[in-house]
């Protein structure tokens, strides 16, 4: 009886160290492919030569209309018609495949150090590398970071939770007329005519006096797990950067 329950003891220890085995054996990462590409469709989308449109991961570059979109556009077309590897994740909701690229260097996080996009939708084994570059690519003023005057002046307070910034000016008093504030995505605060010292962006409607301005957005901007703020002063320069959960 004692030989047939070592037996079994040892039988249960085989089975369990094949099928660790197996498992140990079995690549669960993304494979890649060769791909060519055939043309730059913006910063951060191109198409292939078999049609698919590919959207970086983990990135946003400048739209069309705003400052600094041409330089990763520029950038990227150094690739066009050349054969790059592509590792597919999934798709986003404009039916665009999402992609890490290759050329061999990751190129999602090339455009991110050298100041051509900002991080957005960050993978969540990736946040450090790519926060860690973009905070760089702003110290050193590259590409679509290039610092304000008033960079060193600027201090802002993000509370996610109730959805407001507080925003000061540790320097002089500054007209900030046409200064453009906003989050990782696409949300875009322009400020009027305006001088701080210290004032409380709200998200929220409301009516703005000398101490509180109101977005007046119908839903929240600041996402409670991670975001950043950017604030561009009237020539497009950084004047402050903020960021959270990274």
């Amino acid at each position: 009886m004692k030989r047939r329950h070592a037996f079994i003891f040892a039988l249960a220890i085989t089975l369990i160290m094949a099928v660790n085995a197996f498992l140990f054996s079995i690549d669960l990462s993304p494979s890649r492919e060769k791909v060519k590409i055939s043309r730059i469709i913006d910063g951060d989308t191109l198409e292939l030569e078999d049609g698919r449109k590919i959207r970086f991961l983990n990135i946003n570059s400048p739209e069309k209309n705003q400052p600094g979109h041409e330089l990763a556009i520029d950038y990227l077309k150094n690739y066009e018609n050349k054969t790059l590897e592509i590792e597919v994740t999934g798709m986003d909701k404009y039916d665009r495949t999402l992609a890490r690229i290759y050329t061999p260097d990751y190129l999602n996080l090339e455009l991110v150090k050298k100041g051509f996009a900002s991080k957005f939708l960050v993978e969540d084994s990736e946040l450090e590398i790519f926060a860690d570059a973009e905070k760089e690519a702003i110290k050193k003023s590259l590409g679509i970071w290039r610092k304000s005057i008033y960079y060193s002046c600027i201090d802002s307070n993000i509370n996610e939770k109730d959805e407001y910034v507080i925003i000061e000016n540790n320097c002089n008093k500054v007209n900030i007329s046409s200064w453009i504030l906003k989050d990782e995505s696409r949300k875009i605060y322009q400020f009027q005519n305006i001088e701080i010292g210290r004032v409380i962006l709200h998200t929220s409607y409301g009516k703005d006096n000398e101490t509180d301005l109101f977005w007046n957005f119908e839903t929240s901007v600041w996402n409670n797990d991670r975001d950043s703020l950017y604030l561009f002063d009237k020539e497009s320069n950084i004047a402050n950067y903020n960021s959270y959960g990274y």
